[in-house]
């Protein structure tokens, strides 16, 4: 996940925090975090169909020099051997970033979630 995905989740978090502090029993801004949610979850998805798409991509230059080693006659050299090992940690570290990620959403969502609850327990 790139740097600037990270900074600007980390902003949506902020402004969800901050608002819910500052707003609180204000239920008008439960609107604005579930908004803010929402651009959090769909920054989330376009970063993981991203990945998904790197991989993809790495996996068939992989595969291009394997079926060229292979039709020439030569074993995979040491060089590709690494470089397949280096992707695949590389996509472990997003994959792990993701899960942190998505764990401090889903904190932020349950907030907002505990927010518009107590909205709607004092509009009855």
């Amino acid at each position: 996940m790139t740097k600037l995905l990270r900074q600007l989740i980390f902003t949506i978090f902020l402004a969800i925090i901050t608002s819910s502090a500052m707003a609180s029993g204000n239920c008008a801004s439960v609107a604005n975090d579930l908004r803010a949610m929402q651009r959090a979850n769909q920054n989330i998805s376009s970063s993981l169909i991203g990945n998904h798409e790197s991989f993809a991509t790495i996996l068939e230059g992989y595969s291009d020099t394997l079926s060229t080693s292979a039709s020439l006659g030569r074993p995979v050299t040491k060089e590709a051997v690494l470089n397949m090992n280096e992707g695949a940690r590389a996509f472990r570290v997003r994959g792990q970033n993701a899960m942190k990620l998505n764990f401090k959403l889903n904190q932020a969502s349950d907030q907002v979630i505990a927010k518009a609850i107590e909205c709607l327990k004092l509009r009855k």
